[in-house]
């Protein structure tokens, strides 16, 4: 049971990535103006692409946008921002700017909030969490120990079997959690790290994309415990089957 309390918790702490200035650190993928031109090796297309881009990006400001489930920080000139909303977060970088600088030029805000809505599905991890908690309740409801009074009077401490059908019911919900923890964190780590990648490749290096390393330690953390649970509810079942075997001979 305490498995799954740290389930529920990760899961949540990853959930509210980047809703907050204190949960900034949480985020799914990360974009950034690289500090230096990139060096290409290609054809002269791709030299006029980068240098075009490299004009557009000129007078860029020193900004990172990072996105996670529920929300997006923006952190420039030193302050940092959380909200859910584009154009707030674009008009806190007009408000920063100063001199020649441009702000955004790449709407790099912007596919932040396009790879939020439109790349990202939480649904997933809320309904794993609704699982979690739920299964928590019902292995809360299993017999603990207790003292009675054996055919001599003396008492003992005794521990009654968990039904068959609760345990069942438990494992298939655990179960479920897991599979829908697992695709999520695959999808997570799959999209991040593609849309990381593809950033960086279509600027031409002028953006640079990172995936976010807590929020994958978190989704994978909390799929190895679900798992573990799971492991944990199976060897449960079979060894009260072994020893209900053993007391009806």
């Amino acid at each position: 049971m305490m498995l799954l309390l740290f389930v529920v918790v990760l899961l949540s702490i990853l959930i509210a990535g980047c809703t907050s200035e204190s949960l900034s650190g949480i985020y799914l993928v990360a974009l950034s103006y690289a500090s230096k031109a990139p060096e290409l090796d290609g054809s002269e297309s791709i030299a006029e692409a980068s240098s075009t881009l490299a004009d557009l990006a000129a007078n860029h400001t020193s900004l990172e946008i990072r996105a996670g489930y529920l929300g997006m920080c923006l952190m420039v000139a030193g302050l940092t921002i959380c909200s859910s909303s584009q154009e707030t977060l674009e008009a806190f970088v007009r408000r920063t700017v100063s001199g020649d600088e441009v702000g955004d030029p790449l709407s790099l805000i912007y596919a932040a909030a396009r790879f939020r809505s439109e790349v990202v599905f939480v649904a997933l991890l809320f309904v794993s969490v609704a699982f979690a908690f739920f299964a928590i309740l019902l292995l809360a409801t299993f017999p603990g120990w207790h003292k009675e009074e054996d055919s001599e009077g003396s008492e003992r401490e005794i521990k009654p079997f968990p039904s068959r059908a609760m345990l069942m019911v438990s494992l298939a919900i655990v179960v479920a959690a897991s599979v829908l923890s697992l695709l999520s964190s695959f999808w997570q780590h799959l999209s991040s790290a593609a849309a990381s990648t593809m950033t960086s490749v279509f600027s031409y290096g002028h953006v640079v994309g990172s995936i976010g390393p807590t929020a994958m330690a978190l989704g994978w953390l909390s799929t190895f415990l679900l798992l573990t649970t799971t492991a944990g509810l199976l060897l449960m079942i079979l060894s009260v089957r072994v020893l209900s075997a053993l007391a009806d001979n």
